[in-house]
């Protein structure tokens, strides 16, 4: 075989090699995606059994504040903001929304 051809052939061979590692650090998670890698931050008011929850970040699994206020007694609009989550950038807003519902 040529020299020529043998270099093209482990040019080739390198590529595929470098792109296959990237891919699987993708898979385990050891390279952050584009969309995951800044943190979300602020607030999100949500329904959580019933009440109206505090989570920080935004989409998180538990929350970090409970009302009292009961989702049920809530106008419906208010009830389909809540199930979607209702999303602010300060702490200030939050409390601004939840003197509207009546806290």
């Amino acid at each position: 075989m040529k020299t020529s051809v043998k270099i093209a052939l482990c040019v080739i061979l390198m590529l595929f090699a470098a792109a296959s590692l990237l891919a699987v650090l993708s898979d385990l998670g050891a390279l952050p995606k584009a969309e995951t890698a800044q943190a979300e931050t602020g607030y999100e008011l949500r329904n959580w059994e019933g009440f109206i929850a505090l989570f920080s970040p935004p989409g998180g699994r538990a929350p970090v504040g409970m009302t009292e206020i009961r989702v049920a007694d809530l106008p419906p609009m208010d009830r389909l903001a809540l199930a979607e989550g209702i999303r602010r950038d300060t702490y200030d807003e939050i409390v601004r929304l939840l003197e509207d519902f009546g806290a």
